[in-house]
């Protein structure tokens, strides 16, 4: 606002100026009024575009009239599907093991015991425990992908600052993936956060992968959005499944989807926060508690691990216990 005043009143001045000089600048009047009327609608625009975004963070409707305004088609033609899996240009993913970020530690039993899990997850099945899980998340916090503070990827500060509080207490996806994983990791449900990032690394969004013991597989779901994957038989989908569909030009079936408890924005879902984002797959190292206290982005957790192999971890080939 500072600089667009000033500029009105050097505006003002120059026209001052132009006007004591009399015939020798009257032919440069009109145009430097009609330059002057463009520039201050320029500033006018930009402070009501910046006064709607940030309008965005405190308004649940404001925030899905904003998503409903993407342009996936053309956003899809830039950066098309492809398997990528890499970090960055210049960062190869490292290598992890499964064991590594689906471990149980002392912050899981707490997580437990504080949110009374046990009495979330009562199903029979993995399957259903997990859409406890997912359904009681996404009832007692808003998502935001606007959501700009910096939180630590600590699932009880999370929750702490999200669990049953207004919208302008939203958490983004990162945030989301990374709580519902280790509820369910604090139930005995293996699970952990993936990344995606579209194939020029201009947008990104974060799912999880959930070991569903009675399908003998891992699946995917997405707690930004409260949903999972099936195929036209209803089978389970993976996150690598998923991809594939979409490099076939094909969609997965969507269930439980819920944009903040509405149905609002699917196409744009689909479209871009899945296939838009989905070339480039990868995980955190490991889920212990190092780099969760840290607020900073190059401190916190890190997710440039390569995803294990996980058709080759399940409960037939003794891979799991």
């Amino acid at each position: 606002m500072l600089l667009f005043s000033v500029f009105v009143y050097d505006i003002i001045i120059l026209t001052r100026k132009c006007n004591k000089m009399g015939c020798k600048m009257k032919r440069f009047k009109i145009p430097i009024v009609i330059g002057s009327i463009i520039i201050i609608l320029f500033f006018v625009n930009l402070r009501f575009d910046l006064i709607d975004r940030v309008s965005v963070q405190f308004s649940s409707e404001k925030y899905a009239e904003f998503i409903s305004e993407i342009d996936y088609e053309k956003e899809l033609l830039k950066e098309p599907v492809y398997i990528g899996d890499m970090a960055s240009e210049d960062k190869e993913l490292t290598q992890t093991d499964l064991d590594k970020i689906i471990y149980t530690y002392d912050f899981h039993a707490q997580l437990k015991e504080k949110y009374n899990l046990s009495s979330i997850a009562t199903a029979d099945s993995d399957f259903d425990k997990t859409v406890q899980i997912l359904e009681w998340l996404t009832k007692h916090t808003y998502y935001s992908g606007m959501q700009m503070k910096m939180l630590n990827d600590d699932t009880l500060g999370i929750l702490d600052y999200s669990f049953d509080k207004p919208f302008t207490r939203a958490i983004n996806c990162r945030y989301r993936a990374i709580a519902f994983a280790d509820c369910l990791v604090s139930v005995g449900i293996k699970a952990f956060p993936v990344a995606m990032v579209s194939s020029e690394f201009t947008g990104s969004h974060f799912t999880c992968l959930v070991y569903i013991s009675e399908e003998d597989k891992w699946c995917s779901f997405d707690p930004s959005f409260g949903c999972w994957f099936t195929n036209e038989a209803g089978g389970l989908l993976d996150i690598f499944e998923i991809r594939e569909l979409f490099l076939e030009n094909k969609e997965p079936i969507v269930k439980g989807y819920s944009f903040n408890g509405k149905q609002e924005n699917f196409d744009v879902y689909i479209n871009f926060f899945m296939k838009f984002c989905i070339s480039n797959l990868s995980t955190w190292a490991d889920n212990s508690s190092e780099g969760r206290s840290e607020n900073t982005f190059s401190g916190r957790k890190q997710f440039a691990s390569v995803i294990p192999e996980i058709k080759h971890y399940t409960t037939k080939n003794n891979s799991i216990n």
